[in-house]
C-alpha cells in the first residue's frame, strides 16, 4: 500500500466519522476496549502491553481531541464541575480537607480499577489454563461490544 493510498484511507475514515459521529465514537471506544482486554492473548510481555495500552489511550485521546467542539466542551465541563464543587459541602471545607478528599477519591478509584483489571487478567488466565482458546479476546470482544453499545446510545441521546 502506498503512502497516498494510506492517506486517502485515513481521509475517508475521517469523512465517515464526521458524517456518522455516533457510530464513529462507538467504534473507537468499543475497538479500544476490545483491544485493551484482548492484548494478553497476543502480547506476552507486560512491558510491551504497557506500551500498547498507552498507545490505545493516546489514540482515543487524539480521536476526541480532533472532534469539532470537544476541546471547548471539555473546558466548559471543567468550569461547571468547578462551580458545582464550590457549592458542595466539600467545596466549603479548608484546602487541606479538599486535598484529602480528592486524594482519597483518586486512591480509591485507582485501587478499584486495579482490582477489576487484575480480576479480568486472571480470569482470562484461568480460562486459558482450562484449555479455552483466546480467552482474553473473548472477554475483550464482549466488553468492547458492551462499551461500544453504551457509547452509541449515549452519543445518540446527546
Amino acid at each position: 500500500m502506498t503512502t497516498n493510498e494510506v492517506m486517502q484511507t485515513l481521509q475517508d475514515w475521517h469523512d465517515l466519522s464526521e458524517q456518522y459521529p455516533d457510530i464513529s465514537e462507538a467504534a473507537v471506544v468499543g475497538g479500544a476496549v476490545a483491544a485493551w482486554y484482548a492484548m494478553p492473548d497476543f502480547v506476552e510481555s507486560s512491558a510491551v502491553r504497557f506500551v500498547g495500552k498507552t498507545s490505545i489511550l493516546a489514540g482515543v485521546a487524539a480521536y476526541y481531541y480532533h472532534l469539532p467542539g470537544v476541546p471547548d466542551a471539555v473546558g466548559e465541563t471543567g468550569k461547571q464541575l468547578s462551580k458545582q464543587w464550590e457549592k458542595s459541602y466539600f467545596g466549603q471545607q479548608s484546602n487541606g480537607v479538599q486535598i484529602a478528599v480528592l486524594g482519597g477519591a483518586v486512591v480509591a478509584g485507582l485501587m478499584l480499577n486495579s482490582a477489576i483489571e487484575r480480576y479480568l487478567l486472571h480470569r482470562g488466565e484461568r480460562r486459558r489454563a482450562k484449555g479455552k482458546t483466546l480467552p482474553h479476546l473473548r472477554q475483550g470482544l464482549f466488553l468492547g461490544t458492551l462499551a461500544g453499545g453504551v457509547t452509541y446510545l449515549s452519543a445518540r441521546n446527546k
